[in-house]
Order: C-alpha cells, then sequence, then structure tokens
C-alpha cells in the first residue's frame, strides 16, 4: 500500500479514498440528475382514467382511431401533428387554418376553452375539469 507523499503516512491515503469515493458518488448523482431532465415526460394525467373519459366523451366524434368515419378527426398521433390534418372525420375552416401544431399545452388550452382558442371550430363542448383534461391528455399520448 501506498504511504502517500511521506508526511502522513496511511492517514493521508485513506482521505484521497474517501474524497475520491465522494466524487465518483456526486458524479454518479449528477448524470442521474441529467438523465432524468432530458427524459422526455407525459402528461401528469392518468392515461386509464383518460381512456374512460375518452370513451364516456369523446369516442362518439372522435372514434377509436380504427377504419370507420366519423364526426370529428381521429386523435391517434394528435400530439405533434398540425391541425386540421389527419385523413378522417370532419376538419372545420377555422382548424384547417389556424395553422397550429398541437403539443400538450395547446391541447389543455383547447379542452378547457375550444372556441375561445380556435374561434370557428366546430368542437361542440369543453372540459371543466383541470385533473380530466390532463387525464386526457395523458391518454391522448398513448395513441400513436
Amino acid at each position: 500500500m501506498s504511504r502517500g507523499h511521506g508526511y502522513c503516512g496511511r492517514s493521508c491515503v485513506r482521505a484521497r479514498a474517501a474524497a475520491h469515493h465522494v466524487t465518483i458518488a456526486l458524479l454518479s448523482v449528477t448524470a442521474l440528475y441529467l438523465a432524468a431532465s432530458l427524459t422526455p415526460t407525459l402528461a401528469a394525467g392518468n392515461a386509464a382514467s383518460g381512456k374512460r373519459l375518452y370513451q364516456t366523451r369523446c369516442l362518439g366524434c372522435h372514434g377509436d382511431g380504427g377504419a370507420a368515419t366519423t364526426l370529428g378527426p381521429s386523435l391517434v398521433g394528435i400530439i405533434g401533428r398540425k391541425a386540421g390534418t389527419g385523413e378522417s372525420g370532419v376538419h372545420s375552416r377555422a382548424m384547417t387554418e389556424s395553422n397550429t401544431r398541437w403539443d400538450e399545452a395547446l391541447l389543455r388550452k383547447f379542452l378547457a376553452a375550444p372556441t375561445k382558442q380556435v374561434p370557428g371550430t366546430i368542437m361542440p363542448g369543453a372540459v371543466q375539469d383541470a385533473q380530466e383534461i390532463d387525464d386526457l391528455i395523458a391518454y391522448l399520448e398513448t395513441l400513436r
């Protein structure tokens, strides 16, 4: 075993080893923090609750993503998609001309007040409860 720099023997070797372990621990914690902050997060809601809400409040117009014709557009892949696009359902002129790309924040605003967010939309109703909006968005994020 090394005797250190010659002045204090084993106690210096132990101190340097302890400092090395602390440094490695700090680097590990920092790496975990950075990895967590770079990982995309899903909506704060509960996707299972969102699915139940979707089935009772949205399915009638937006369908289940199958080939059946629906009144409203399919919401499969809605996050990241330009508003007023998609191959199924009716898109209002206001929506197709809105130049909007759906993200979580915009969906939150739209679901709370569709006609305020996109005047002229044909979306018939709003979702008033913030937790229900979070749940619906969490579910929509699973529809890829």
